[in-house]
């Protein structure tokens, strides 16, 4: 999608996200206000929810779900906000609170906080309340008519806004407490299950902002997360369940109930199923073939073995990118080639297509493998223009992942650099990497491949 269009997309997104909120207006109502909450699924810290009142003339594009910007983007749209609004408040429910009375509740005792703070802004400028509320899916009893929307960031300017105003500050807290409470990751998990944040559990135990509540099964088993069974290791293996979630409010693999429970506790709609088999989890999520008896396949297509997905078949909703390399011996120059696919939830993609050459001595020595490298680093730099905060980028060497997520020594300047920009990234978006075979016919993969050699004219 080019600048334009992107542009052009935005106006008519802002016009859409307005247009039920105008309905209100024409009815009489006059302080309309959105509501959203962030953090119900996290492991470690509060529950925080933001309350916005915003002009009718607000003109500000970019305003949208706050998990689908980039940090950077949202933290800019926040403080516009807060500045344009007519009144905004923030409100929290602590981890004591998760613990005491569940997060289904604390989400609301955050959500009145959020609101009443921010009738406390609007009274003493004209001494009037807010007469209406519109709210992310659940249902309040505010004392105002308040109107439940489902994926009503997506659809509300306000609940939009207040979405962006909601994570901005959770994830400034979590940031902050990670120097407190080093060792678990926070700043970039933000207190959700990450293999970091499990690892800093089973090294340092739960600190005072975990909500013990979640934390259920692993106190009883850390190594695993899971209930402790009877040391049978089939029925073990049996107890070692993972949860998919194909329609919640992130879609996935979870390793705990409590995880996937957060996904779709109070989610209109939500499809989820748990497995003892990860691979029947996949097939489930429309990440693999299904086949057992092969190697995992990535999403839609067989592309570690098999035979290629159909043409036709529509990609589940997310962002992806195909990276390659190549490498000219006679110029001693490499390159990459990158495929990224934006796939709506009506199954609609946008594909771009992205090709470059470089020219360094050193990381030359490593051939294709620099290019794949610089591949990966292409696809993440795009996602950081464009405003993607989630992609899933997939290889076919292994070490562009072990060395992204730490599991390889980095021992020399092209990977010890890939490692950082990797963690530096990670701290504004979601990265992760998927394992694919080379050349196995997946039509990404020959498409990022044909673009690597095309960009040495090869």
């Amino acid at each position: 999608m080019t600048k334009e269009e992107r542009l052009q997309r935005d106006i008519s997104r802002l016009a859409e996200m307005k247009a039920h909120e105008d309905e209100l207006r024409q009815q009489g109502y006059r302080y309309i206000a959105g509501i959203d909450e962030v953090g119900r699924g996290p492991l470690a810290g509060p529950v925080y929810a933001a309350c916005v009142l915003l002009p009718p003339d607000l003109d500000v594009l970019g305003i949208y779900d706050s998990k689908k910007i980039s940090a950077k983007k949202r933290e800019e749209l926040s403080d516009i906000i807060k500045e344009k609004a007519v009144a905004y408040g923030i409100g929290i429910a602590d981890n004591n609170e998760i613990d005491e009375i569940n997060i289904l509740e604390a989400t609301k005792v955050a959500m009145r906080r959020a609101f009443e703070e921010c009738n406390k802004m609007l009274t003493p400028n004209n001494g009037d309340n807010i007469d209406y509320l519109m709210v992310d899916a659940l249902k309040l009893e505010f004392g105002v008519p308040c109107e439940a929307i489902v994926k009503g960031d997506e659809k509300s300017l306000s609940i939009a806004a207040a979405s962006i105003v909601a994570k901005v500050a959770r994830d400034k807290y979590m940031e902050e407490i990670d120097a407190e409470y080093p060792g678990y990751d926070f700043a970039s998990n933000k207190g959700y299950g990450t293999a970091a944040h499990y690892e800093g559990l089973r090294n340092k135990g739960i600190t005072p902002i975990h909500r013990r509540s979640f934390l259920k099964k692993f106190e009883e088993n850390p190594n695993t997360g899971h209930s402790k069974t009877n040391t049978d290791s089939k029925e073990q293996n049996l107890a070692k369940k993972v949860y998919a979630v194909k329609k919640g409010r992130t879609t996935g693999i979870f390793m705990t109930w409590e995880d996937c429970k957060a996904q779709v506790d109070g989610f209109n709609g939500a499809e989820y199923k748990s497995f003892a088999d990860p691979q029947d989890a996949m097939t489930y999520l429309g990440l693999s073939s299904g086949n057992k008896s092969g190697s995992k396949g990535t999403k839609n297509n067989n592309a570690t073995g098999g035979a290629s997905a159909p043409a036709e078949e529509v990609l589940p909703p997310g962002n992806r990118a195909y990276v390659d390399g190549s490498y000219d011996s006679s110029s001693n120059r490499f390159s990459c080639g990158v495929v990224i696919i934006e796939t709506d939830k009506n199954g609609m993609s946008e594909t771009t297509e992205l090709k470059a050459v470089f020219e360094d001595d050193v990381a030359a020595l490593q051939r294709n493998v620099a290019g794949e490298v610089m591949g990966a680093k292409t696809a993440i730099d795009y996602c950081l223009e464009n405003g993607i905060d989630d992609i899933e980028i997939y290889h076919d060497y292994e070490g562009v992942g072990k060395w992204a997520d730490g599991l390889w020594k980095a021992n020399n300047p092209l990977t010890q650099g890939y490692k950082q920009f990797i963690a530096d990234a990670r701290r504004v978006m979601s990265i992760r990497f998927v394992k694919v075979r080379a050349h196995a016919g997946n039509k990404y993969n020959e498409m990022a491949d044909k673009l690597a050699k095309q960009a040495l004219d090869l």
